[in-house]
């Protein structure tokens, strides 16, 4: 019974996946005799999760499944969601680590979980930052072909924490490094004894919408990089997956 529960489960799985199916199809990814790939088929029409198409005779998710995916959208709080990633992140890591996206040019923090450690790196909900030298920044902006970086480098040194013109050719050489790697790193470029590790996250279409980093003072850095750049990267692509599930594009302040 569990068996067979399990198999009708990812058939509608592989339907909502995939679109339009033949029945032959669903018993090869099921390992399932074509015979019982039709019955599972059946259960899922009768039950109201599937549909077939009188023309091609392919099977495909009903109207209910999209019905029960927005009600279920609707009572997700995204933010908690993403929260639970941070802290099992922090868990693992025992360093900070912070959520943030690009408002006008800058980091702007939305989210924390500080580190059990006596002594950390934290930095507060609501800072904005400059995004040519934090790890988050560069994460949110490498991978966006549409940026302006004429735009980013201006936002920067509008702020108090950049006393003169941005370097934009070493910036554009990080960002490229950034995006051949897939993580980005803050080695003291925007305070001298606080190391960073940030990866990009990406939304339902693929578009980069924030970035999650871990942060450390240096003197526990260089020990720890690989694990930090693994974990944190590992991380990124938890919370992407998941907001690809949910169908969510953006996450706001």
């Amino acid at each position: 019974m569990l068996n067979s529960a399990a198999n009708a489960l990812r058939a509608l799985e592989y339907l909502v996946e995939r679109g339009d199916v033949a029945i032959s199809e669903i018993a090869r990814h099921l390992d399932v005799t074509v015979g019982t790939g039709h019955r599972i088929l059946v259960t899922l029409v009768e039950m109201g999760f599937a549909e077939q198409n009188p023309d091609t005779r392919r099977y495909r998710p009903s109207g209910k499944v999209l019905s029960l995916a927005q009600q279920m959208r609707g009572r997700v709080n995204v933010r908690d969601r993403v929260h639970l990633h941070l802290v099992e992140l922090v868990q693992v890591v025992r360093e900070s680590a912070h959520l943030a996206v690009l408002d006008e040019g800058l980091v702007l923090y939305i989210d924390k979980v500080a580190s059990d450690q006596p002594f950390g790196i934290e930095f507060r909900v609501g800072s904005r930052l400059p995004a040519h030298s934090t790890a988050l920044g560069k994460a949110l902006i490498a991978f966006d072909d549409d940026i302006d970086l004429d735009t980013i480098v201006k936002a920067s040194e509008g702020t108090d924490h950049v006393d003169g013109p941005v370097d934009r050719k070493r910036l554009e050489r990080s960002l490229r490094t950034v995006r051949n790697e897939g993580v980005a790193e803050d080695r003291g470029d925007f305070m001298s004894d606080v190391r960073c590790v940030a990866a990009p996250i990406r939304g339902r279409r693929g578009h980069v919408v924030a970035a999650i980093d871990i942060s450390t003072p240096r003197s526990r850095f260089d020990s720890a990089r690989d694990q930090l750049r693994s974990e944190v990267q590992r991380s990124a692509e938890r919370v992407s997956e998941e907001l690809r599930q949910l169908g969510v594009d953006t996450l706001s302040a």
